[in-house]
């Protein structure tokens, strides 16, 4: 019997130790660019890498990824064996196409698929995802211009029946104030945290814990995060829920 427990805790230490040396190595790809490196500055992927928990082996959905940026970073956590789904839509390409491109050409990301599917029908398969990855794009579930209007009753329902039991949301988004709900959505491009919460919850989604790491409590909430006051410095929620 202590054998065993010998056995267990040196896998449990192995497993805990490369999973630190994979995870502080990430921004260390030579791939990664300049510009990747300035916004890991007020991003912290790190951190938010490892409060999702995500490991080798596993499947990602990088949900309205844009440019990739956190899609590159999965792809190195996840591994050989893993898979990212980096997803946009056509609007989002329309935004992103010629950064995404520079980011893909020289397929070094193997593991990486290109995903573009409309948010109406994704065409994901039930329970075969361990995580997915929605970053500042929650608020535009409540958001409607010109080209672009998401049904996000529709989207929700798609995102749970595709997590694997278990499986796990990550929120990030820009915080609006509290009690605010989706009003800063249309004009802002802000939420507040305690709605989505809320939201999640009448779609099945296990609240499980929340992080501070990209909180500033300095962010004036009356401006647009495009705002160059508080570009890339907004007061960021940090959501994980769980299937």
């Amino acid at each position: 019997m202590i054998n065993q427990f010998k056995l267990l805790f040196i896998v449990l230490l192995s497993f805990s130790a490369f999973s630190y040396a994979n995870s502080s190595t990430l921004l260390t790809e030579p791939h990664r660019s300049e510009q990747d490196k300035i916004r890991d500055k007020t991003s912290k992927p790190i951190d938010i890498i490892e409060f999702s928990g995500i490991k080798p082996e596993m499947h990602v959905l990088d949900l309205f990824a844009g440019a990739g940026y956190y899609s590159e970073i999965l792809s190195h956590a996840v591994g050989p064996q893993g898979k990212v789904f980096l997803h946009n839509n056509k609007a989002y390409l329309s935004y992103v196409g010629q950064e995404l491109q520079k980011r893909m050409s020289d397929g070094n990301l193997t593991n990486v698929v290109q995903y573009v599917h409309e948010a109406d029908d994704l065409l994901l398969q039930d329970d075969v995802l361990d995580s997915i990855y929605f970053v500042m794009g929650y608020h535009d579930l409540h958001h409607i211009t010109e080209g672009w209007d998401i049904d996000q009753d529709n989207l929700l329902k798609q995102l749970y029946k595709a997590l694997k039991p278990g499986g796990t949301l990550l929120i990030i988004d820009h915080s609006a104030p509290i009690g605010t709900g989706t009003e800063y959505s249309q004009e802002k491009h802000r939420i507040a945290p305690e709605y989505v919460v809320k939201e999640l919850k009448n779609y099945g989604f296990h609240f499980v814990k929340q992080t501070d790491v990209l909180a500033n409590p300095k962010d004036n909430y009356e401006l647009s995060p495009f705002d160059p006051e508080v570009y890339r410095k907004t007061d960021r929620f940090v959501l994980l829920f769980r299937k």
